[in-house]
């Protein structure tokens, strides 16, 4: 037979062909998915319509030829059916390799590829069904190929991965207990050369085996993904190890989602072992769903319903008896744009063929989105007979996408603006102010002892109470100001539109009362106050940078100047923030670079005047700036976090000295060492105060640890706990700064102490001031009263002196028995008077 009577395809684009294949190619020609079917030998026996417009490719030109091929790729390769026809299995795996037996079609082979398509001139992703036709005797006669365009999904996917590998900030995906994706964020946080190192392993092989509670690493990290799991959101503190073995301690925050139908764990980690203010926006991450089958719906050319399949009953809730005969518009919920329908009549009237998304309403009343693939069927002459449309559910991947889109834009605890999204709006909000020429504000809010409370009664607690403040901010503002949260304590808030300053004061004063007031988290009431500084557009910065880094440092000059009040930023405050950053700067390496020095004021006894002490006192002798007093550094230690660091080896250096005094002959004689609230705290204090005592060689009352009576009654319970563990050791104990602070009596009575030391404040004006003579008085018979002894400070006159001894003080301490000065100069002033 020659090539041309091959080729003479009959009207309906299709070979003539033996009678077992007459109903399927029949079949196939009414199809509006794209089908081919060849023959044994492999050659094309039916190209139908809607391949037609898949490929642009002709039937005239394809039928009797195996030729084909020309319709999807630029050089010669066989399609999936050529295989099939010529049983060439083995090549299926490198050809196509994302492919697999399928068992819930009638075809035997799926595999999803992409296509050139040279007659289109663009490139498609196809999903692809492949099987063979049998005829009565069971011979494969021939073999049917079904393509689907799955590009805009692909591409979908491809977006996603995209905004999950381009976060700055380290992400994972957790699921079944292992990290089963990363971003490039995370492998760089961690040292590591690639991402293949991290992934398919628990969490705890990425951690020390035991984290700083002491709780191991894999059993803890199994009780926060359940936590996760069971509650939806679950934020904690997690110590890691890098590549090199050194620790980094991140603030993670595990949130409960569904993946591909699966449950995960999207994870994000912020590192706050340097303390950062900003927390990343979440970044995203998403699989498209795998379809379950597509719901097919035909109708006659008057658009009435004349066949649905089982996937449209399953998806809709309407059997055929009750849509038969129907307008497809009783499955329309009505909330789908008047111009989309009229687009859709418009391209089936033109090109015969509509694709789009459509809401619908099932039965049960509930509305989802779906996507439509609609093609017009025309018979011989050209007439109308039938439409045929097939539609998917896309309501998993649409909540996926509105999901990401918060993650990726919200803050995961208090559902506010992140840095991300503020960043984007404050922009915005900038140019219409610019635009308007009015004025704008920049509030940056931070909550005063926040840290406090979290570490105290636990994050959960701390989690409670910042979405609550977030609340209560909203509630302060207008609908169309900004409220974000960059992380920890930190807010930010907008005013979008202002006739002046004072417009963003009374805001300011309206928020310092509202965050102000009590919160009420499980039964117990706390309290907190928000600092907050201002910056003001044009005034202080035309960009969202420079104004935010002007709020921020108004908020620490408010709370340098006693928390709890809003200041705005003025030119003068520069020069104090970059000194204060870089005191905080070289803070942190001070103690390495050994510029901290002890200087020791001596306690005498009041009947004989006798040295019965010293107390150590810090000093920083920076190599620059000199001698920096405590006033100026103990805060930014304390804030930074390096406090307890310095505290340990205040303790350390005191008791070194202590001993090597007594070996030069100098006793008896105490140590008196100061102990910060962060101390106090910190649940490795007595262990510590142990190993030092041992270490030294320190006896039995010769180490007295002092505690501001603030840090005492902070949280009383704790602190009375650890200075009995203390007192046991053979420890002394005092309150600092008695009556400055709480000055519970009730508590008081329960503290494991020996010793009051009356504040200086009392003292100075003892001889002139009747209420602080009165309240000296008073302390000393307390004191007295309860078994304690006193040592009074800052005694610097001989009346002063008398005043404390007709009242039956213990010991005195001031400059009229000595100055603080170092170890070396104070022994050499001892060794002349003994």
């Amino acid at each position: 037979m020659s090539p041309s009577q091959n080729r003479q395809a009959d009207s309906t684009g299709q070979m003539p062909m033996q009678q077992d294949l007459s109903f399927t190619t029949a079949l196939v020609q009414q199809l509006v998915v794209p089908t081919f079917v060849l023959n044994a030998e492999g050659a094309v026996v039916v190209w139908n319509k809607a391949c037609e417009r898949l490929t642009g490719m002709p039937a005239e030109d394809v039928l009797g030829t195996h030729n084909h091929w020309r319709a999807f790729y630029a050089e010669q390769r066989p399609c999936l059916a050529d295989l099939l026809v010529e049983n060439r299995q083995a090549e299926i795996n490198n050809l196509y390799p994302i492919h697999h037996a399928s068992q819930e079609v009638a075809f035997g082979t799926h595999a999803e590829n992409w296509c050139v398509m040279p007659l289109r001139g663009t490139e498609l992703y196809l999903e692809i069904d492949a099987g063979p036709i049998h005829d009565a005797n069971g011979r494969v006669i021939a073999v049917i190929e079904t393509l689907r365009d799955m590009t805009l999904r692909q591409s979908a996917e491809s977006r996603l991965r995209t905004l999950f590998e381009s976060s700055p900030d380290p992400v994972w995906i957790i699921e079944d207990g292992k990290f089963v994706e990363c971003n490039d964020a995370a492998v760089s946080m961690l040292g590591y050369r690639n991402k293949a190192e991290l992934l398919n392993i628990h969490p705890s092989q990425l951690s020390p085996v035991v984290q700083p509670d002491g709780q191991d690493s894999f059993s803890k990290a199994e009780e926060m993904m359940r936590m996760a799991l069971e509650h939806g959101l679950h934020r904690f503190e997690w110590e890691h190890l890098r590549a090199d073995g050194t620790r980094l301690t991140a603030e993670v925050t595990l949130s409960n989602i569904k993946l591909a139908g699966r449950q995960a764990l999207y994870c994000a980690w912020r590192d706050i072992s340097d303390r950062k203010r900003a927390e990343k926006a979440l970044r995203l991450y998403a699989k498209v769903f795998e379809n379950s089958g597509e719901a097919i719906l035909i109708t006659d050319a008057d658009n009435r319903i004349v066949a649905i399949n089982q996937s449209l009953t399953r998806d809709t809730g309407y059997s055929q008896d009750e849509l038969l005969g129907k307008n497809p518009r009783v499955l329309s919920s009505h909330h789908t744009p008047r111009d989309i329908y009229q687009s859709m009549w418009a391209s089936l009237r033109e090109s015969g063929y509509w694709q789009g998304e459509l809401w619908d309403l099932r039965k049960d009343g509930v509305t989802y989105p779906k996507w439509a693939a609609i093609s017009a069927i025309r018979n011989e002459q050209g007439l109308l007979t039938n439409y045929i449309a097939s539609f998917t559910d896309i309501s998993e991947r649409k909540a996926a996408e509105a999901r990401i889109d918060h993650l990726a834009h919200h803050d995961a605890l208090t559902g506010l603006f992140n840095r991300y999204n503020l960043e984007s709006r404050l922009a915005q909000s900038l140019l219409a102010a610019k635009r308007e020429n009015r004025q704008l504000a920049v509030m940056f809010i931070d909550m005063d002892r926040f840290k406090t409370i979290n570490d105290t009664l636990g994050h959960h607690v701390g989690d409670q109470m910042l979405i609550e403040v977030a609340q209560r901010l909203l509630q302060s503002v207008r609908e169309s100001d900004i409220v974000a949260r960059l992380g920890g304590d930190e807010f930010v808030v907008t005013l979008t539109s202002m006739a002046g300053e004072m417009d963003a004061a009374l805001v300011a004063a309206k928020i310092l009362g509202t965050l102000g007031a009590p919160y009420l988290i499980e039964g117990k009431t706390l309290h907190s106050t928000p600092s907050i500084g201002i910056a003001i557009f044009p005034t202080n910065g035309d960009d969202a940078n420079t104004l935010m880094r002007d709020a921020d440092t108004a908020m620490y000059y408010a709370k340098e100047h006693g928390r709890n009040n809003f200041q705005f930023f003025t030119p003068t405050m520069t020069a104090a923030a970059e000194e204060r950053l870089e005191l905080e700067r070289d803070l942190r390496a001070a103690l390495s670079a050994r510029q901290f020095v002890l200087h020791y004021q001596p306690q005498v006894t009041v009947t004989e005047g006798r040295v019965h002490g010293v107390e150590a006192l810090v000093r920083w002798h920076h190599p620059e700036r000199g001698l920096i007093p405590p006033l100026k550094f103990i805060p930014i230690a304390e804030e930074t976090g390096v406090i307890e660091a310095l505290g340990a080896w205040v303790l350390d250096e005191a008791c070194r000295q202590l001993a090597a005094w007594r070996a030069e002959g100098l006793t008896p004689l105490r140590m008196a060492v100061n102990l910060s609230a962060h101390q106090l705290r910190s649940p490795d204090l007595v262990a510590q105060v142990q190993a030092t005592i041992a270490r030294h060689g320190i006896r039995p009352g010769e180490l007295e640890l002092e505690v501001t009576e603030s840090a005492a009654m902070n949280d009383p319970e704790r602190a009375i706990a650890q200075l009995k563990a203390l007192r046991d050791l053979g420890v002394e104990l005092a309150i600092d700064d008695f009556g400055t602070g709480y000055s519970s009596l009730a508590y008081l009575k329960l503290l494991p102490i020996h010793t009051l030391k009356l504040d200086r404040a009392f003292v100075r004006d003892i001889e002139t001031d009747e209420n602080d003579a009165a309240i000296s008085a008073a302390t000393l018979a307390l004191a007295h009263n309860l078994g304690l002894k006193v040592v009074a400070e800052g005694v610097e006159t001989e009346a002063q002196r008398r005043f404390l001894t007709e009242h039956h003080c213990d010991y005195l301490q001031g400059y009229l028995f000595g100055k603080p000065e170092p170890a070396s100069e104070l022994s050499a002033r001892w060794k002349k008077t003994r």
